[in-house]
């Protein structure tokens, strides 16, 4: 026998052995999805490229004439609370867009597109989802974005599949393919609900002996149809490598009957208009929480406690996610935070993003922002949105053995601060609104000692704010209004001034609503005494 023909032979045999191997495994269920075909041709991207997010548009097509104060469309002048929800939702994405990437393929995938917004996908420039181009491509961006902020959506939470990993497993051969138009988002945690990734399961195999694969479709490796999420239905546990280079312990996904972080969530839901969680009055009525979210600028953040009248509490306590206030519920944000490079390694990890905190909206809350599990400093953001309270708390400079403290009472709209020790203070921002205007108040304490506490009172009705410090003293101050317009601008006005011994200060924003002048009232402690300083339009 000729060099050649054994060399033919034994190449065969290899091929056949690699073909039997390769189709080892019987498919149990099949939705016809494929990478290649029906997945972004382009990977999973975070803050980094510039791309578009959330903007007034998007943002009705979520909620509709409700996210709007006055006006709709071009003339939209969003609510207060919904503009602050969409900036915490863009800063949300800059850990990746995964959720947005997996829902969107899909409703393309099921000629869904006409109840997303758009006739086709020609809308985004293209005839197939692969072939489609993300860069200065704004329509595909934004879409992206809006798509991911389904997975925040009550309507899709309340339709999710949680359990242990048999149980999802199951639900996937059931309902993959059972020709309905209903798909679905597989959303995988490490332990402790970190680095959250959203995949799409389009197939899943028995390999025998009760190890199941499911054919994934994962936007941070595009038109890679080898990804494979393994349930072992014996053990009743899951895994998943999400790299492509070997022995990174970084990227191993796996967990248990316990974990609960391997759950799936639907994408029908989310289309069509949503009730408003986050607006106010009448456009809000049906929302039963406040929303409390942490945003941070580095790779780590602090952690959020958040404790009730009764010392019932949810969020972080000595590194443990707890949840005891009744009725609060505890939503884990899809990112990926994990950065890989082209040959499959690990460039960074960022941070897992701190949960959604959904709390009852008339509840009195003092909330813990811990950084002393931190090892760098960056600025965060706490910020508190629904249809009882607006507002947010910004630089807040935290880090190793940091903490700072806020407590609000939706019901009495006051909000006490303190920043941590040896840090300035912190920036407060309140939502308002009088007649048909929306406004963003921006207060400031300028060279504040640390560790000093700032009090804020909101009066709705007089279209005040009070302002003042705990301790009396001397306190310089610096107040902001941006005035929200029909046109789509924003105008600015400001003052700084001085407080001395125990006076206080209210903010009337009330005039600017028929285009007069706002005033900061300084009034003695007893009230004899009042001093009126304009703001002025920059």
């Amino acid at each position: 026998m000729s060099r050649i023909v054994r060399f033919f032979l034994l190449s065969l045999s290899i091929f056949v052995i690699a073909s039997a191997s390769a189709q080892a495994g019987t498919i149990v269920a099949d939705s016809g999805f494929r990478p290649g075909a029906n997945g972004f041709s382009f990977e999973n991207y975070g803050a980094d490229e510039g791309y578009k997010n959330l903007d007034t548009a998007e943002v009705q097509r979520i909620f509709g004439r409700a996210a709007c104060m006055t006006g709709k469309g071009a003339t939209c002048v969003l609510s207060p609370g919904v503009r602050n929800w969409m900036k915490t939702t863009n800063e949300a994405m800059s850990g990746g867009h995964c959720y947005g990437f997996s829902a969107l393929t899909q409703l393309i995938y099921k000629n869904q597109l006409s109840r997303f917004g758009y006739k086709s996908i020609t809308a985004f420039g293209g005839t197939d989802p692969f072939g489609l181009n993300i860069v200065g491509n704004d329509r595909l961006q934004r879409s992206i974005a809006r798509a991911f902020t389904y997975q925040t959506l009550n309507s899709v939470s309340e339709n999710a599949v949680l359990g242990t990993p048999k149980k999802v497993l199951n639900y996937m051969i059931d309902h993959l393919a059972d020709g309905s138009q209903q798909s679905w988002n597989l959303l995988i945690f490490q332990w402790g609900f970190q680095s959250g990734h959203a995949i799409t399961p389009y197939a899943v195999e028995d390999m025998g002996g009760g190890i199941y694969d499911v054919h994934v479709y994962d936007n941070n490796w595009p038109d890679d149809d080898t990804r494979r999420l393994t349930v072992d239905t014996n053990k009743n546990t899951w895994s998943y490598y999400a790299s492509t280079q070997p022995g990174i312990p970084a990227a191993q996904y796996k967990g248990n009957a316990k974990s609960q972080t391997l759950f799936l969530k639907p994408n029908t839901p989310a289309l069509g208009i949503q009730s408003c969680p986050v607006c106010s009055g009448r456009q809000g009525s049906n929302s039963k929480y406040n929303q409390v979210t942490l945003s941070n600028t580095a790779d780590q953040h602090a952690h959020l406690l958040i404790t009730d009248p009764k010392g019932r509490q949810t969020g972080y306590r000595n590194g443990k996610l707890v949840n005891r206030i009744p009725g609060a519920r505890v939503m884990h944000q899809a990112t990926s935070p994990i950065h890989f490079a082209a040959d499959g390694a690990i460039e960074n990890i960022d941070d897992t993003p701190e949960p959604v905190y959904l709390i009852p909206k008339k509840l009195k809350l003092r909330i813990r922002i811990d950084g002393r599990q931190m090892t760098v400093r960056d600025k965060e953001s706490l910020g508190v949105v629904g249809p009882t309270f607006d507002s947010t708390i910004e630089n807040l400079r935290m880090g190793p053995g940091k903490v700072a403290f806020a407590t609000l009472s939706p019901k009495a709209k006051t909000l006490s601060m303190t920043g941590a020790k040896g840090e300035s203070s912190p920036r407060v921002t309140f939502g308002a609104q009088a007649k048909k205007n929306g406004y963003r108040i921006y207060v400031g304490a300028i060279n504040a000692p640390s560790r000093s506490t700032f009090y804020f009172a909101k009066k709705p009705r007089y279209q005040l704010l009070r302002i003042g410090k705990k301790n009396p003293g001397k306190q310089a101050w610096g107040v902001r209004v941006d005035k929200y317009l029909k046109s789509g601008e924003t105008v600015t006005y400001s003052r700084r001034y001085r407080l001395r011994g125990n006076q206080v200060a209210f903010l009337y924003y009330g005039p600017l609503a028929v285009g007069k002048a706002a005033y900061v009232a300084i009034a003695s402690a007893n009230g004899k005494k009042v001093k009126l300083l304009k703001l002025k339009k920059s």
